[in-house]
């Protein structure tokens, strides 16, 4: 890992934040984006004082050129790229008797638009170098649609399948597509709910973790165990029995 290139999103605040100042630790060069520059800023501080080296990008990853930006400042700075991760993400709660269009539409761009943006801003970089990992944080939310999340969970579900389906065209290739796939960690963005969250995390675990399974090279990686075991049986689970279980979960306007 030492003096690694690498590109990391969502880096204000949380994992993101986290996993940078861990990568600064192994003396690796990064380029933090997110869209709050003091924040951001502050991370790029604690990436230098921990020993590695940090260059800032002030963008809403959302936004179309962003993807564009960053892949060309990389490039103009080190004249190559080892690691991408992918981890801007937004999450709000969206309920079926106030639902709204442009917040979906919004949740969308951020979780899904802007990895798609990524991936096609880096990889001829990759192609042209013949090496590189691109990484996107998804979420065991992605795997069954839940009540009051419905646009967050059809994000990460889409962002798992694109990466699925990429995967295969790269195995056996020195480009590796891999994706997390998390559970609860203590975030400001999982901060605003206001249900139980089972086998909630601490970013420092969260983070630790991913950079252990991109650090293995896993191809998929689902954590906590526990809960992704529980969050794979829904799967299976009939629609009768699931549809009466997620009622519990419902706000008492809703469950007429």
């Amino acid at each position: 890992m030492l003096h690694q290139r690498i590109i990391l999103t969502g880096a204000s605040s949380g994992i993101g934040a986290m996993m940078a100042r861990e990568y600064g630790k192994q003396g690796c060069r990064l380029l933090l984006v997110a869209r709050r520059d003091q924040q951001l800023e502050s991370t790029a501080a604690e990436v230098v004082a921990a020993g590695g080296q940090a260059q800032i990008l002030v963008a809403d990853v959302a936004a179309p050129e962003t993807a564009a930006t960053v892949v060309k400042l990389a490039m103009e700075t080190w004249e190559g790229i080892d690691l991408v991760i992918a981890n801007a993400g937004v999450s709000n709660p969206q309920w079926f008797d106030s639902f709204d269009a442009a917040d979906a539409e919004r949740t969308m761009q951020v979780n899904y638009f802007s990895v798609v943006r990524m991936l096609e801003a880096v990889i001829p970089v990759f192609r042209n170098q013949g090496s590189g990992t691109f990484v996107a944080v998804s979420s065991l939310a992605g795997y069954r649609g839940m009540p009051g999340s419905g646009p967050y969970n059809a994000s990460k579900s889409a962002v798992t399948t694109l990466m699925q389906s990429l995967r295969t065209e790269v195995v056996g290739t020195p480009i590796k597509l891999l994706t997390i796939s998390p559970g609860f960690i203590r975030t400001p963005m999982t901060d605003k709910n206001e249900f139980y969250m089972p086998f909630l995390l601490e970013p420092e675990q969260g983070a630790r973790r991913i950079m252990q399974a991109i650090a293995r090279g896993k191809s998929e990686y689902r954590f906590p165990t526990r809960l992704s075991i529980g969050v794979r049986l829904l799967q299976w689970m009939p629609n009768w029995l699931f549809d009466r279980l997620m009622k519990r979960l419902r706000p008492r306007e809703s469950k007429g």
